[in-house]
């Protein structure tokens, strides 16, 4: 159960063709330092009797201002959007919240398409093949609209199909295009999957309907396999920690493990591992209500090993990779764990549990140690997983440790390329004190008020000696309480991008 908004997005070599005939609710003009000399605009300005450049010049005075022009004669667009475009020296969040806006504007207009000329210009060390995929994503991923639980106000996404307008590229160079779109516009999908499954109310997202929709995923994706295991299975594989964060719910917690074997037979995967509290009380350990309604998406973590996992099958990427999706619902009631008690993981571990609000802990614990029968090359954990990172490091990025510095760099690198951004955070020896108790192997929380985000990592680094990992919390970038409560699809696209980049050799 993939989930995307576009029905097509195309490209069109305008160089031949003009754009005055072009026939679409919104025609988008970036207009930056090349556009002037560009052919095809120079034509539909001179059919405008020069109306489009006087209003550029009036009007478009600050990179990203814009201004609409609606129909004019001769011109068969419906509406005209002309946007002043970014400079090259300013970073990538900047060109993808242009973009945004203008998917923004597509759906306010009520537009069944939009066709995009975004230029030549691209951010410093991009180049035009980077432009369109991003054109590609951020369009599909932002006429987006969530409407599944809405009935008779329900707004739903006008916009349809996108078209990027390109002029003056080789046969090779068009060929190279359709394909970066065609990757922009998979990584969108994802994005939107990831962000269907967090915008769902927690009691429309249980682990058991999660479940379903996984298994929905290999009719449309039949090169995915799909295992799902129930508690009764998890408890014989010895998933104590897991579980005690499902024994206060009737909704009983399940986990998904997703294989995609893309790449070579002999190439070892690298797995991803999700974090799916479908619903986070906190447990005995119970949170303030206010904002409490936000706790549907503490299941970001998942959404984003499922949404990946829907884009490398689009694709065909040539890759191989294994998602582990961990879903429970964490409820206060007799059956609750309660702090104090002790748990074994899957590990062998126990665990003094002395908050069950510090409950995503408990549940990747086990799918870390599950992951090892994969012998994987990489693992990459990510959970909603600590207030904690939202002080230290606010809503523009996401928190990275690891125990192996390059996949760390990798990581950094994937999130400054796709603009979806981390940033690192130590893990060093002595953070380890933390897990510390007299009352078995570990403890989930320690060391106070201090360092919360790396504490929660020092824990889960005891059950990810046998290879390298990295831990991505996205607390702070998963989902906004302002100016609208949403989720974004994050980290989607800093992991796509790691994954079909081949970053992690």
């Amino acid at each position: 159960m993939a989930y995307k908004v576009l029905n097509n997005v195309s490209l069109k070599d305008v160089s031949t063709s003009g754009l005055a005939s072009l026939k679409t609710d919104l025609l988008v003009l970036v207009i930056n330092n090349n556009t002037k000399t560009n052919k095809s605009f120079k034509d539909l300005n001179k059919i405008s009797k020069n109306y489009i450049s006087k209003t550029i010049q009036t009007h478009l005075k600050d990179a990203g201002s814009s201004v609409l022009i609606p129909k004019l004669n001769n011109i068969n667009a419906s509406n005209i959007l002309l946007v002043k475009g970014k400079d090259p020296n300013q970073p990538t969040h900047k060109w993808l919240s242009m973009y945004q806006s203008i998917a923004h504007k597509g759906n306010q207009l009520k537009a069944k398409d939009i066709s995009v000329m975004p230029g030549n210009v691209t951010p410093k060390g991009k180049n035009e093949m980077w432009l369109i995929e991003m054109v590609a994503k951020t369009i599909e991923s932002n006429v987006y609209i969530f409407s599944e639980t809405v009935n008779k106000t329900a707004k739903k996404p006008s916009v349809k199909k996108l078209n990027i307008l390109v002029s003056g590229l080789s046969k090779s160079e068009l060929n190279n295009a359709k394909q970066a779109a065609k990757k922009g516009y998979a990584i969108g999908e994802g994005v939107n999957t990831a962000k269907y499954l967090g915008d769902l109310p927690a009691n429309h997202c249980t682990p058991k309907i999660i479940e379903r929709k996984v298994k929905a995923m290999t009719k449309d994706f039949p090169k995915l396999k799909v295992k799902t295991f129930n508690e009764n299975q998890m408890q014989k594989m010895g998933m104590g920690s897991f579980l005690s964060v499902s024994r206060g719910s009737e909704e009983p917690a399940r986990m998904m493990v997703i294989e995609y074997k893309g790449g070579k037979s002999s190439e070892k995967p690298i797995a991803l591992v999700g974090k799916g509290v479908t619903f986070d009380t906190g447990g005995v350990s119970i949170k303030p209500s206010p904002g409490m309604d936000e706790m549907k998406w503490d299941m970001c973590g998942a959404a984003t090993v499922f949404g990946v996992m829907s884009m490398l099958a689009r694709l065909n990427a040539n890759v191989n990779v294994v998602g582990v999706m961990g879903c429970a619902e964490n409820m206060c009631s007799s059956k609750a764990t309660k702090p104090g008690d002790v748990v074994t993981s899957m590990s062998g571990q126990t665990i003094e549990i002395l908050n069950t609000d510090a409950e995503g802990r408990l549940i990747l614990a086990d799918c870390l140690t599950y992951v090892g029968k994969y012998k994987p090359s990489y693992v990459i954990d990510m959970a909603t997983l600590t207030g904690a990172v939202v002080i230290a490091l606010g809503r523009h990025a996401s928190g990275v440790m690891a125990n192996d510095q390059n996949l760390a760099d990798m990581i950094i690198e994937s999130g400054e390329e796709s603009g979806d951004r981390a940033w690192q955070l130590p893990l060093w020896d002595e953070h380890q004190s933390c897990t510390k108790t007299k009352y078995a192997d570990l403890a989930n929380i320690g060391g106070g008020r201090e360092a919360g985000t790396i504490h929660a990592a020092a824990f889960l680094s005891k059950f990810t000696n046998e290879y390298k990992w990295a831990h991505i919390d996205i607390a702070a970038t998963a989902s906004y309480s302002t100016p609208v409560k949403a989720g974004t699809g994050r980290p989607v696209p800093l992991i796509s991008e790691l994954l079909l980049s081949k970053r992690l050799k």
